[in-house]
């Protein structure tokens, strides 16, 4: 048993609870106020030894004594007589008249002749384009030829690109939205998030407050694009969330007849070529990983799922108590927990089995009955923040970052290696095909086509899943034999 835990809280500061050891029971987490690992650490270890400071009561910043000189200042002639009527009601006084006293009139003083003072002026925001007209300065076509494809496409459409984009990712403001969600179609509030800040981000630079969607033409829109790619230096796949950011609004404009041609209908989307491999751990550090003590038992039982059985985050965020086999030690994999805040199906839209060691699957269980209303729909990985929905996909990383830095990976080697909470899935399915059939390692990550995953899928019987359970065992201990 653990004198002491210590982990991260919402807001990235360390907290940490203590062991009775007469009990067996855990304090409630006090926090340390520092968010530097190193600091809590050695706080925390003064505290177990010197025992913890007491919470201080905040000390009121008045007397105890009721302020009367500061009451009669704030009063004005009518509260006064008010709060006398009410006196008077209350504790029945008798016989005090009351006075009408006509407050003092206040004389304005004569005013000063003072200089006129400027006020000033308000700040333009600074729009930074490199080339807005990238093809007329090119030199490649005559100017006055290029000039014609910046020639307004709907001139007659005078509604402001980036207010309209941020409105239409507005779900209060957006029809669009509003009518998806009545449809059961899920866009979370999350990614409206996300993509009012694309607007706010890579748009409103480049376009600025006042540019029309009536102006906007394909080749700005080309434009636009070769200056995240060249000058902002992002990834495709960033620059192709930007444009589906305003390709959305724009085809829903065309749609509603607002607009009679859509300028991003010929725009090419970049590749995702440019993406960095994502790296794997090695065999060491996995074994490194699973001999650690754990700050969280979450974060524990994540990291067996993804490393040992091949769960993607948001299949871990959905897992549910119904989903949990402890006769057969095998998981059910239903759904996934999107990003941005909704249940909906796996991947590939098709439910799998997959086996677990049988220690996990009762941590797993016993995790789940830690919710206060823990139920067969309970979520194992149920948020404190709200016992009705799980963590985010994205939360793993951050423990899992911590997890790598405490064995030695540091911050500078991981950017570099390209590892994150997904490495671990990927580190399973690269071992398991050294081990075993390529269909069953297809099977049970459910890393194919949906057609051949239905197809071995149906035929997976108990001694397929004992096999397996075998070869998950065995790629255990070979990696803390290592």
């Amino acid at each position: 048993m653990r004198p002491y835990y210590l982990r991260l809280n919402a807001n990235g500061y360390y907290v940490v609870s203590f062991t009775n050891k007469e009990t067996g029971t855990r304090t409630n987490y006090k926090s340390t106020h520092t968010k530097n690992y190193d600091e809590a650490l050695q706080l925390a270890m003064t505290w177990y030894t010197s025992g913890a400071p007491a919470k201080q009561k905040r000390k009121p910043d008045y007397d105890s004594a009721f302020d009367f000189e500061n009451l009669l200042k704030r009063l004005t002639f009518d509260e006064a007589q008010t709060l006398y009527e009410k006196l008077c009601s209350k504790f029945r006084f008798e016989g005090v008249p009351v006075q009408t006293v006509v407050p003092t009139p206040v004389v304005e003083s004569a005013p000063i002749n003072e200089l006129p003072v400027e006020e000033p002026a308000p700040k333009k925001k600074v729009v930074v384009v490199h080339k807005k007209n990238a093809l007329a300065d090119s030199g490649l076509l005559p100017e006055d030829v290029a000039q014609k494809v910046y020639e307004p496409l709907n001139p007659d459409c005078t509604i402001k690109l980036c207010e309209f984009l941020r409105n239409f990712w507005t779900p209060e403001k957006s029809e669009y939205i509003q009518n998806k969600r009545a449809h059961k179609k899920s866009i979370g509030d999350y990614h409206c998030k996300e993509m009012r800040g694309m607007i706010d981000r890579y748009w409103l630079p480049f376009f600025g407050e006042d540019f029309t969607v009536g102006e906007l033409t394909e080749q700005y829109l080309e434009d636009f694009l070769q200056e995240l790619a060249n000058f902002r230096h992002l990834k495709g796949a960033t620059i192709n969330h930007a444009r589906t950011c305003g390709a959305t609004g724009l085809k829903w404009l065309k749609n509603k007849g607002i607009i009679h041609a859509n300028p991003m209908a010929n725009v090419e989307a970049f590749s995702k070529s440019d993406a960095t491999a994502r790296g794997i751990p090695s065999e060491k550090e996995i074994k490194q990983l699973y001999e650690l003590d754990w700050d969280s038992e979450v974060m524990y039982l994540a990291f067996n799922l993804s490393a040992f059985s091949g769960l993607r985050p948001g299949e871990i965020s959905g897992l549910q108590v119904r989903d949990i086999d402890s006769d057969k030690d095998l998981i059910t994999i239903r759904h996934s927990w999107h990003r941005t805040g909704f249940l909906k199906s796996t991947k590939t839209n098709l439910i799998r089995k997959v086996p677990v060691a049988h220690n996990i699957i009762l941590r797993l269980l016993v995790q789940a009955q830690r919710c206060p209303n823990a139920n067969e729909e309970t979520f194992v990985f149920w948020s404190k923040a709200n016992d009705y929905k799980p963590f985010l996909p994205q939360y793993y990383d951050d423990g899992f970052f911590e997890a790598l830095r405490r064995i030695g990976v540091s911050e500078e080697e991981r950017r570099e290696r390209n590892i994150d909470f997904y490495s671990l899935r990927h580190f399973c399915a690269t071992y398991l095909a050294n081990m075993t059939d390529m269909r069953n390692v297809q099977a049970i990550l459910g890393h194919t086509t949906p057609a051949m995953t239905k197809h071995y899928a149906d035929h997976m019987t108990d001694e397929h899943f004992n096999s397996i359970r075998e070869i998950f065992e065995q790629s255990r201990m070979n990696i803390l034999a290592a």
